[in-house]
């Protein structure tokens, strides 16, 4: 059957260009000629071994400052869901290669986008798991007047899209920007390819777009926003209604996500003793669909578990593949779950109600408002002065600190004459990336928490 969507476009190993500066430059690039991987294993090794992706060790997942070892952190997390999209790449193999126009060849590439794309969708996220998002929001909220005046942008147009942005910070965007990006080698941007990036893209929308505040969720802020359209031309990722769609290899990233934190969570929280361990095991022998399994170790019926939430999601994924593969399906494939699997998943649900109401969790959640809003304060003062300066002498001496404390002089040096929305976005990529220990030193440190009084 003929669809909409291409494999031919849909893999594209293009990359957004390099800086205009270096397109001049006589550079040697033998080396690119001697690596034998293709430009999808790169991918994958670029993340690997790039700081963003090392910072989700110290970054919390769903229990914060856990101090038992076991506990998932969110590079733990990412790893497992690209285990899992890695055992899905092989059936989208065999199901494209038979309905539509993907060769056999395309299985290694299929592999490693399908697993890269796993590793990079938590990479934005900061600090305190998904309160930390919530803390910034809330925090920019109640700063518009201070921060967010007019008279510190260029235009109405630019301050519009600005306030958008960070009013919805959203790990999702926060992701696409570092692993798109080329441009600011200090924040970790990785310049993945194509076919990567729009795999992990579950939101296909600006954070201007009117389904951001229904949904509360969307992939792209207005700083990314040709880049990301310069992807969906090239891989032509538009339904027959030209609106932006999903790529078909979108839909099994999130699955790997929802399935590996929804039954993973819950093992932690039974190691944490927030939840009981045998209302645990009784609900993953139901999921795995064998009541023969009861004497499975609650660990081995995870692995049960999970094996059956991916068959589950794998049938909705090949009897929906033709809408997928036109563009026409938007919404996530659990919502297409049989009426069992999703009572089920319910069922996970529940717990959570134990999980984020634990005490730990929520005193951790409010000091992470203090915490955020600290270095936010901080850092939007530094940013003014900054801005206000012609050089680096005239900025602010407290300013100064906070700057020797952060980017550093020479980055603040080199970029003073930038605009104030730029610095804003910086604002926002140097609290997005820090982890939960450092967040806590750098707020201790402003406030001057971190003195020897001895």
């Amino acid at each position: 059957m003929s669809h909409k969507l291409s494999w031919k476009k849909l893999l594209s190993a293009s990359r957004v260009s390099g800086p205009r500066k270096d397109r001049t430059r006589s550079v040697d690039r033998s080396y690119v000629k001697a690596d034998r991987r293709t430009n999808f294993e790169a991918d994958y090794d670029r993340i690997v071994f790039s700081l963003p992706f090392r910072r989700l060790a110290r970054k919390t997942q769903v229990h914060p400052m856990a101090s038992n070892d076991h506990i998932h952190n969110r590079l733990i997390h990412s790893l497992e869901v690209a285990s899992v999209g890695r055992s899905l790449s092989d059936r989208v193999v065999e199901l494209a290669v038979k309905e539509s126009d993907l060769s056999e060849s395309a299985h290694l590439d299929l592999s490693w986008i399908l697993q890269s794309a796993c590793l990079i969708h938590d990479l934005g996220n900061p600090p305190f798991g998904h309160a930390g998002e919530e803390v910034v929001r809330a925090w920019v909220k109640e700063h518009l007047e201070e921060y967010f005046s007019p008279a510190e942008f260029e235009d109405d147009d630019q301050r519009t899209r600005c306030i958008s942005d960070c009013l919805n910070f959203e790990g999702n965007a926060q992701g696409f920007r570092i692993a798109s990006r080329y441009d600011n080698p200090s924040a970790g941007y990785l310049r993945l390819t194509y076919a990567t990036l729009s795999s992990a893209v579950k939101y296909p929308w600006l954070s201007t777009d009117d389904r951001t505040p229904k949904k509360m969720k969307h992939n792209v802020y207005t700083t990314e926003a040709e880049i990301f359209k310069e992807i969906a031309d090239e891989l032509e990722l538009y339904n027959a209604q030209g609106d932006f769609c999903r790529h078909p290899l979108s839909f099994l990233t999130e699955a790997a996500d929802d399935i590996c934190y929804r039954i993973l969570d819950l093992e932690d929280a039974v190691e944490m003793g927030i939840c009981k361990r045998n209302e645990v095991h009784k609900l993953f022998l139901a999921i795995s669909n064998n009541k023969d399994n009861d004497w499975m170790s609650l660990p081995q019926l995870r692995g049960q578990a999970i094996q059956s939430l991916i068959n589950e999601f794998w049938n909705v994924y090949e009897a929906d593949f033709d809408n997928i593969m036109n563009g026409e399906r938007e919404e996530d494939l659990k919502a297409s779950l049989d009426e069992n699997y999703r009572n089920l998943l319910r069922e996970v649900n529940q717990f959570y109600e134990d999980i984020f109401g634990h005490r730990k969790k929520i005193a951790t959640e409010l000091g992470a408002y203090h915490i955020l809003g600290r270095v936010l304060k901080s850092l939007f003062k530094t940013i003014q002065s900054i801005v206000a300066s012609e050089n680096y002498e005239q900025i602010h001496f407290l300013s100064k600190r906070c700057i020797e404390l952060t980017w550093g002089k020479e980055h603040v040096e080199q970029n003073l004459n930038n605009s104030y929305s730029w610095w804003v976005q910086q604002v926002m990529d140097y609290v997005s990336g820090m982890t939960d220990d450092y967040a806590m030193k750098v707020s201790g440190e402003i406030g001057g928490f971190s003195l020897d009084m001895k």
